[in-house]
């Protein structure tokens, strides 16, 4: 049988052909880069269209559009200038659903019912967004799974408005809650029920009108690094057969707006209710009642916390349990 042998300048030709073709088409795991406008109209149309794991950039303006992803993208600020989304009070301004491996940087998203709301989905990064005046929560965490980092969520609306809600996640990946600031929200600063493990660490959460931290409902929790100050009720509340590490955050200022105080009122760190926490290396100062207190057939466990100005005394239990630690042990 007879070889075909192609000669050299046609070998090069397919060769140089062939690398042509391979720099054009994105490879695996590579972000393709479509922008708002110029590619796309609207970030709507970007988000329908797009093909997977694009990186959409938009372009600075306000967005007037209730966003649903439902398969691996990015969205990100092109570049200087604000990029404002906002929807209805009825709808969340984006939505991240039944997906995975998304990304949502450096926006502002204003109003909406959530100003990030992620449901059945995981590996989703929200980071370095301003989000304010959502009517229930500005960043919503039900059946996923979430990296918050670095975001600034303030002032969700009354009645019902929280910063940060992370809540039935516990057949899902840990989630974690860190860097954020977190201001002036109706209820409280950042919540979890019913959740599996969850790391909420280096917020700074300030001036919410309930609790600036609370774990409840059966969560799994390292609380670590934060600074809450002058919130309402509690400063950091562990409720409901929740179990905690609570270490090295600063309290401060917890107050009560209610003129009747009751021993779950006021308190810089509260275990409540069959709970189970190891305080160690917390600084709490100027509560409105205790420093810290344990209620209800809890267990606590304390290492070298430090407790100064609380207006009753620093540390109270209704005959719960409370034992010494060795500290948090472990990464944090």
């Amino acid at each position: 049988m007879r070889r075909t042998v192609l000669p050299l300048a046609r070998v090069l030709s397919l060769i140089c052909l062939w690398l042509a073709l391979l720099a054009a088409a994105p490879a695996s795991g590579l972000s393709e880069i479509v922008r708002v406008p110029g590619d796309y109209a609207s970030i709507g149309e970007a988000v329908a269209q797009a093909p997977a794991h694009s990186l959409i950039e938009i372009a600075a303006g306000k967005y007037s559009e209730a966003l649903v992803i439902e398969r691996p993208l990015s969205l990100r600020a092109a570049g200087p200038g604000e990029v404002a989304l906002s929807a209805p009070v009825d709808r969340p301004v984006i939505t991240v659903q039944d997906t995975r491996a998304v990304k949502i940087e450096g926006l502002t998203i204003l109003g909406g019912e959530y100003g990030i709301f992620i449901t059945r989905s995981q590996d989703v990064l929200v980071r370095d967004n301003f989000v304010a005046n959502s009517r229930l929560t500005g960043i919503k965490v039900r059946l996923g799974a979430a990296d918050i980092l670095d975001n600034t969520v303030v002032n969700a609306q009354s009645p019902y408005g929280m910063g940060i809600h992370v809540t039935n996640t516990m057949q899902w990946a840990p989630s974690r809650v860190a860097g954020n600031i977190v201001l002036g929200n109706a209820r409280s600063g950042v919540y979890t029920n019913m959740t599996g493990m969850i790391t909420i660490e280096d917020n700074v959460v300030r001036g919410n009108g309930e609790h600036g931290i609370a774990v409840t409902e059966m969560s799994h929790a390292d609380v670590f690094g934060n600074l809450v100050e002058d919130n309402s009720l509690t400063g950091i509340q562990l409720l409901d057969m929740s179990i905690a590490r609570i270490c090295d955050n600063l309290v401060a200022d917890t107050r009560s707006e209610r003129e009747t105080l009751n021993i779950r009122q006021g308190n810089g760190i509260t275990v409540d209710f069959h709970s189970e926490g190891v305080l160690a290396g917390n600084r709490i100062r100027g509560s409105a009642q205790y420093g810290i207190s344990v209620l209800l057939s809890s267990y606590a466990y304390l290492h070298e916390n430090s407790i100064d100005s609380s207006e009753a005394q620093s540390l109270f239990s209704d005959g719960s349990e409370i034992g010494a630690a060795q500290g948090c042990e472990g990464e944090h």
